[in-house]
């Protein structure tokens, strides 16, 4: 099951929830709700130019990322969240949110499938 996405991989989920496919899917629908509040959040706070809110919610969406499994989209936040809060590099800014949501558009269609299957 943990290797039918293109982003995410189950496996912590799955341990985590102690084989409940209730509990994995709760939290599936946690991350699914959240996704609006980060890529609306990511581009508000890059319009405003307001590079501490923008490190601060790329910290809170780098936790809900890696719950999913998603690694590599976990140290692009990360790596956004250090440059944002220092103020630096803001020219990398656009590429970096754009990757995120580029995959989290990808893994939120992946994941309400999974879900119906389930």
């Amino acid at each position: 099951m943990a290797g039918q996405f293109t982003y995410a991989d189950l496996t912590y989920l799955e341990s985590m929830s102690m084989g409940s496919q209730e509990m994995v899917n709760e939290m599936i629908q946690i991350f699914l709700d959240q996704i609006p509040e980060f890529t609306d959040g990511l581009k508000d706070n890059l319009t405003k130019e307001d590079f501490i809110a923008l490190g601060a919610l790329a910290h809170k969406a780098k936790s809900s990322v890696a719950v999913m499994g998603m690694d590599e989209l976990s140290e692009t936040l990360k790596k956004l969240e250090v440059k944002a809060k220092a103020g630096e590099d803001a020219d990398s800014y656009p590429e970096l949110i754009n990757t995120f949501i580029n995959q989290v558009e990808v893994t939120e269609k992946e994941l309400m499938a999974f879900m119906a299957q389930s």
